[in-house]
């Protein structure tokens, strides 16, 4: 039997280079809530902060709600539920990295969930991209990451392609993403002819 990858591969929708394609920008809000099972702690190089770690399972539900000033995407996509389960790497300080697979769906009770898009989430904890623009490299209460995902039945022609930014922090015993005023999903839904 080979041996199980310490980092197994993942698939991503791509793009052809004979294929049409046509762009539509996204540009959503979002609140939620994530879970965390019993972390493993162990021990990396760096000592101090940075060198105490803990592992574990984390549970995300956000509510992809109000359709901002630029999204074109309201009329294709409805505000949805986003559901994701992974693993999270956590440092003492607080810098941590969630990677999962996400479902979005609709939810319509008592009918079933239609499925939307299914893909790969990430997510870094306390990682400030926009430094030139007042950023601390190491920002508190800061996660960044993006999605890609592609479409099920009622999108079945689409991609989801977008940067996430969000109030908050990736800890074990988990959290909120309270503040939808903040919390952002920015990108593009890349549609097939």
């Amino acid at each position: 039997m080979p041996p199980v990858s310490s980092f197994p591969d993942v698939t991503i929708p791509g793009l052809a280079a004979n294929v049409n394609y046509c762009l539509f920008r996204v540009d959503r809000t979002f609140d939620g809530i994530f879970d965390s099972s019993k972390p493993s702690s162990y021990t990396c190089e760096g000592g101090g902060e940075a060198g105490r770690t803990v592992r574990f399972v984390t549970t995300l539900t956000w509510r992809i709600t109000a359709a901002l000033q630029c999204d074109e995407s309201l009329a294709i996509w409805p505000s949805t539920q986003l559901t994701a389960k992974g693993v999270t790497i956590a440092r003492a300080d607080g810098f941590a990295h969630f990677m999962g697979q996400f479902r979005i769906v609709k939810k319509n009770p008592p009918q079933p969930d239609v499925l939307y898009f299914r893909g790969i989430l990430e997510l870094i904890s306390r990682s400030g991209s926009h430094q030139a623009l007042g950023e601390k490299c190491n920002e508190s209460e800061h996660i960044e990451g993006w999605l890609v995902g592609i479409g099920a039945r009622p999108v079945s022609k689409l991609t989801l392609r977008a940067a996430i930014v969000a109030k908050g922090q990736l800890a074990p015993g988990g959290g909120v993403f309270p503040d939808a005023s903040v919390n952002r999903i920015t990108g593009s839904l890349i549609k097939r002819l």
